[in-house]
């Protein structure tokens, strides 16, 4: 894109052009940067943090007024792009490179109102606020902007993150990460490592009768045990929209599954598994 830009673009232009690539395009897959509501529109957390690695790797450099610009080594690497994704970045370009930053705004924000509901500019659409539930959610397969617009489109407005220990290699997924993430959108972030299930537990689930296994010991142990942090997940559920998350796509192959049951028997809340897609 800064190449056929012309070596160089601003911040917003950069994020709107791949942001329209994503959505106006089907050569792009689900592997191209995910995108979210944010203070100016459409965002991708992950593209501004693979956007800091190019600069560290040399293949852009940081340009006054918010700029990026391509370096030769960046050149060189454009070069190596799939022939796809470059054609789609090309005509993205190509449309919209002449057009002014308000009226690539007007054009993003009129096409996808989604996207300007946490806009400081102008709000078209207005953010959802999730009826009372126990809901439940994995991020295994997602990129950090998808799945934190799946929880804004549900209108989610709490994390309670039920893994004993919340690291992962995938951008975003870190405790600290998503902690901050989650506070620039109004998510509140809470986590109850009590809650989740040890590493050196989860070993060996292929195995037959192991995964059984393992939920019987959490049903018998951790959820007899803990008491007091299950009370206080049906509290923090009954007092605003919030989700149990942890790394399994699928609730019947995650502990969360057997977690939402006692705490909507707490509660009185009906258990909801949402089905977040990019």
């Amino acid at each position: 894109m800064l190449a056929d830009a012309g070596g160089e673009a601003t911040h917003l232009e950069v994020t709107k052009w791949a942001f329209l690539a994503r959505h106006e395009s089907s050569e792009m897959g689900s592997s191209f940067y995910q995108f979210l509501p944010y203070q100016y529109g459409p965002f991708s957390f992950g593209l501004f943090q693979e956007a800091a690695a190019m600069v560290r790797d040399g293949l852009i450099e940081e340009a006054p007024d918010d700029r990026w610009r391509l370096t030769p080594a960046g050149r060189a690497a454009g070069k190596l792009a799939p022939a796809a994704a470059a054609s789609s970045a090309r005509n993205v370009v190509r449309r919209f490179a002449n057009q002014s930053g308000k009226s690539l705004i007007d054009y993003v924000y009129e096409r996808h109102p989604w996207y300007t509901i946490n806009s400081k500019i102008r709000r078209l659409a207005p953010r959802p606020t999730a009826h009372p539930a126990v809901y439940t959610a994995g991020y295994e397969g997602l990129l950090i902007d998808g799945f934190l617009n799946g929880l804004l489109k549900a209108g989610i407005q709490r994390l309670i993150d039920v893994r004993n220990n919340p690291v992962s290699r995938r951008y975003g997924f870190h405790k600290s990460t998503l902690t901050r993430l989650c506070g620039k959108l109004g998510i509140d972030y809470v986590h109850l490592p009590q809650l989740g299930i040890r590493s050196g537990a989860r070993q060996d689930l292929d195995r037959p009768g192991a995964r059984a296994e393992l939920f019987e010991t959490y049903n018998a142990k951790t959820l007899t045990t803990e008491s007091a942090a299950i009370d206080r997940v049906a509290s923090m559920l009954a007092d605003r929209p919030g989700v149990l998350v942890c790394m399994e796509a699928e609730p019947c192959e995650c502990h969360r599954s057997h977690l939402a049951r006692p705490v909507a028997e707490r509660s009185g809340l009906e258990i909801k598994h949402l089905a977040i897609n990019a």
